[in-house]
């Protein structure tokens, strides 16, 4: 079990681990957003990356940095620790809405102290506080940068801000002279799109990221590496499939064809397609209710529209998330931008055969395997359409379970894999330009 406990800006600094021989790698994970149960697979990557890198003690020393009410450190392991760090302006000050709430301030002063101590600083964004505290200090002081971009944030932002102008505005004149006529979710677009061309200048090497445009045009600085998510295959597996289970525990009906949507519940991953996919099935006669385990602000949209067709029980913990991903019928991922999207992979990985959108990343590099479908993310009656032809073909999906499956356990890393063949690597070549030099 982690010990926690509070300390101070200078006992945070971290302490390299007991080995014999060449001292072990040491580097600082960066990542700008919220330490808590209800965090999303940003944030998740990196606590199953740290989990796999305990073994690892002799050839590297990692911390990971995340935002957190208090000065907090966790130690995982005497050389795999988590260092949490209040924000010096957190969104949560200015905004209610959005996806994660990160650090918007240019500069974090106690971050910076604990920067000196790492022979590699690994950045997980580009726009926000930990990762331009990141650039200047190591411009400043030598120190190689690694940055790995995991989500599609100036999209993300755009579809966020319309939605907060509709929120706030409604949808008369006033939200489209911001929406239409300033196009203010173009202009944040654009503004977080010239912070990511700014930080790929300032880095040692860049990892794969969501924008081949932008690996291409800073091919001097990329990798050549593709930073993968792995996967726990005995957690996420069709051996746990319990369908009683899962109708007692949540109160699902038995008689239904149970769709299932695991993640942020907002605008970003593309929810509120899911409200006339589930209506337009419905009217074709098929017994469908929706499943959505995960938390966010359009929450209470699904509800109010779907009312007794819809359980949303809020964020799940992993365990009881590997059970409904089993024991569910279909699963649906209607998000366009998602690089990795951990959920879909958790989902093929239990043997839920997927309806996936077109753009994301999974949809991208996994439309080979014959357990899914993609489809078009702003079209409900292709998606209503897809669900309506499973739910009247049982051993069709149960076939697509099983080629899921397979096609994962052939084809996708564990978080240890990933640990040591893509990111080990690249921090120790980083290393060594600075030795170089």
């Amino acid at each position: 079990m982690s010990v926690i406990k509070q300390l101070s800006i200078q006992d945070a600094v971290p302490v390299a681990a007991p080995h014999s021989g060449r001292r072990s790698l040491k580097v600082g994970v960066l990542v700008d957003l919220a330490l808590t149960a209800a965090a999303g697979g940003h944030v998740k990557c990196w606590q199953r990356l740290a989990e796999a890198a305990v073994a690892y003690g002799d050839r590297l020393d990692l911390t990971v940095h995340f935002n957190g009410p208090q000065p907090r450190r966790i130690d995982l392991s005497p050389s795999v620790r988590y260092v949490l760090l209040p924000p010096v302006f957190s969104t949560a000050r200015v905004i209610r809405h959005v996806p994660d709430h990160t650090d918007l301030a240019p500069w974090h002063p106690r971050l910076a102290q604990q920067l000196a101590g790492y022979d590699v600083i690994h950045t997980t964004d580009a726009f926000f506080c930990y990762a331009r505290t990141a650039a200047r200090f190591a411009r400043r002081h030598g120190v190689p940068m690694v940055s790995s971009i995991h989500t599609n944030t100036p999209e993300y932002a755009r579809i966020t801000t319309a939605r907060l102008l509709e929120r706030a505005l409604g949808r008369g004149m006033a939200y489209r002279i911001a929406n239409d006529g300033l196009a203010l979710p173009n202009v944040v677009s654009s503004l977080l799109e010239r912070r990511l061309m700014r930080h790929l200048e300032s880095v040692t090497f860049a990892m794969g990221s969501y924008g081949g445009g932008t690996d291409v045009q800073y091919a001097a600085r990329h990798s050549g590496v593709a930073l993968r998510r792995g996967l726990d295959r005995e957690l996420f597996s069709p051996a746990r499939r319990d369908r009683a289970w899962f109708e007692a525990r949540f109160g699902l009906p038995s008689d239904r064809l149970i769709v299932m949507y695991a993640g942020k519940l907002n605008a970003g991953k593309n929810v509120p397609l899911l409200i006339p996919v589930v209506q337009q099935v419905l009217q074709k006669g098929v017994p469908a209710y929706l499943f959505c385990a995960g938390a966010g602000s359009e929450r209470d949209a699904l509800e109010a529209a779907l009312g007794p067709v819809v359980t949303c029980p809020g964020t799940l913990a992993q365990e009881e998330l590997a059970r409904a991903y089993a024991s569910a019928d279909l699963f649906l991922f209607p998000s366009m931008i998602d690089e990795s999207g951990n959920a879909a992979v958790e989902a093929l990985a239990s043997g839920l055969p997927s309806l996936l959108a077109a753009g994301n990343g999974i949809a991208s590099r996994m439309a080979d395997c014959e357990g899914l479908r993609v489809l078009p993310g702003d079209r409900p009656e292709a998606w209503a359409a897809a669900i309506a032809e499973l739910a009247a073909a049982s051993q069709r999906r149960a076939a697509m379970g099983q080629t899921a499956r397979t096609y994962v356990e052939a084809r996708l890393p564990s978080w240890a894999d990933v640990l040591l063949e893509d990111l080990l690597p690249v921090w120790l070549r980083a290393a060594a330009t600075r030795a170089a030099a």
